[in-house]
């Protein structure tokens, strides 16, 4: 048998550590270095946890007033609003209302009453009414009326209409919201008054009406005055009011 020379001892020394450097970096050091990379991350993970627990334990004070001040913001917003109200506290809430203001409801009809998108109104201008020279503007309705140059009587024409013609665009956001048709009777001014406290309460509108002189019963049978327009002159008219009244859970 040969004997190893020096040089060949050598190599196969450089070589043995060689071999041991190699398996000891990558059985030993590599997965020792990974575990090392897990734990630290854990570590972070964790400080960054407590960190963020002790700053929401630091808010919580700061917290709970906001959420007072929101839910005492929301209560007050909502405190003008009626109180989600079945059909018969929704007729008994109008007939009240008109019977303040010494109008005498006839007729009354629920259209509907139940969940509803709120619409967004806008003012309706025609072509026509923009060109118009002779139009006038009603102090106590707001309603455009024109004056005809052969008669020394108003043209309402809201009344003739029957509604002040908005333009609705329906909104994302959602309500109870009850819809009531009425027949009073009544003098003008009275009713006039009546559309300035509806105007001045957020919970409701008068989406339309239309006003007509009010029947005179003659010998048992019932006749028209025979003007076309009720005037300011103190006498009972007849109304058709459509209302609109908002509603929420408090």
């Amino acid at each position: 048998m040969k004997k190893l020379t020096k040089r060949e001892k050598l190599l196969i020394y450089v070589l043995g550590c060689a071999l041991i450097g190699f398996f000891g970096l990558y059985f030993v050091i590599l997965p020792s270095f990974n575990s090392f990379q897990v734990v630290n991350d854990q570590a972070a993970e964790a400080q960054l946890t407590r960190e963020s627990i002790a700053m929401a334990i630091d808010s919580i004070p700061s917290t709970m007033q906001t959420r007072d001040e929101t839910m005492a913001n929301l209560a007050s917003l909502k405190t003008p609003f009626q109180q989600k109200q079945t059909n018969e506290g929704v007729d008994k809430l109008l007939t009240q209302l008109c019977l303040d203001y010494s109008l005498s409801p006839k007729m009354l009809s629920i259209e509907s009453n139940g969940m509803a998108g709120v619409g967004t109104f806008t003012a309706y201008t025609s072509d026509e009414q923009a060109s118009a020279t002779d139009s006038t503007t009603t102090a106590e309705t707001g309603a455009e009326t024109t004056v005809d140059p052969n008669s020394t009587a108003p043209t309402d024409t809201t009344s003739s209409t029957g509604s002040a013609e908005p333009t609705t665009t329906t909104g994302s956001a959602e309500t109870w919201i009850g819809v009531v048709n009425m027949e009073l009777t009544g003098t003008q001014p009275n009713f006039y008054r009546l559309l300035d406290a509806v105007a001045a309460r957020p919970d409701m509108i008068i989406s339309a009406f239309a006003i007509a002189p009010a029947a005179a019963t003659t010998s048992g049978s019932t006749t028209t005055s025979t003007p076309t327009v009720a005037k300011l002159d103190g006498g009972n008219i007849t109304i058709s009011v459509t209302f609109t009244v908002y509603m929420m859970e408090k």
